[in-house]
């Protein structure tokens, strides 16, 4: 039987063309070096995220072949916004997976989002990834457990392959994003305009991963084999 990966996109969900995508809290900005415009991140980790899923780091399988075309985008936009740079190397660890960004250069819009992690502004990193084997766990923990039903269960993918991981407009702190913007720190107008449609906590309560990356998710279920 194959598990139905739900529409969910605080946890793992469905991206267009059959990919996925896997937005952690643990997922985090490790360095940044302003003069080469790299950022060492966090991509990936194996801890649950706020319902349970786990994607192991060590089940990456394809790490070689992603590094033949490292392509690294923004909130998984491949229509809206060109790339934003290409990862430079991949450490995969037993806990999480640790990646290099290399920002593209004289781009406005690269250099718009580089300075937001420059800034403290953004945080978040997400893969794009394909399940290879997975399966379904009890879901006895995750850090919004009581959001979902009783017969609600989590997926723990064991393998996977990598296609892209993306810049996620995830907040480091509530109205941040919305200061930034304010702040004329965003240059490139159709990267502005499509910032100020996010949600940024404007009444101080920090919001849900989901209510950011709604828009990008397809409604129905999608299916990966066991």
């Amino acid at each position: 039987m194959s598990p139905t990966i739900r529409a969910d996109p605080a946890t793992i969900h469905p991206l267009p063309n059959g990919v996925f995508g896997s937005l952690n809290p643990a997922n985090q900005t490790l360095n940044i070096d302003a003069g080469k415009m790299l950022i060492r991140s966090v991509i990936s980790t194996i801890e649950p995220d706020r319902a349970g899923d786990v994607v192991v780091p060590k089940g990456l399988k394809n790490s070689e072949e992603y590094l033949l075309n490292p392509v690294v985008l923004w909130a998984h936009n491949r229509s809206q916004f060109p790339p934003i740079g290409a990862c430079a190397w991949l450490d995969v660890q037993p806990q999480r997976v640790v990646a290099e960004t290399h920002f593209a250069q004289k781009v406005r819009f690269a250099e718009d989002v580089f300075r937001l992690y420059e800034q403290g502004v953004l945080r978040g990193w997400s893969i794009g990834f394909v399940p290879r084997k997975s399966y379904r766990v009890p879901t006895s923990y995750g850090t919004e457990r009581a959001h979902y039903p009783a017969d609600h269960f989590a997926l723990r993918i064991e393998e996977w392959d990598l296609l892209e991981y993306s810049a996620v407009p995830i907040p480091e702190n509530p109205g941040a994003l919305t200061v930034a913007l304010q702040k004329g720190l965003v240059h490139d107008p159709k990267f502005r305009d499509w910032l100020w449609q996010i949600p940024d906590d404007r009444g101080g309560k920090l919001h849900r991963v989901g209510d950011v990356l709604a828009p990008l998710v397809q409604s129905h279920d999608v299916r990966c084999s066991e």
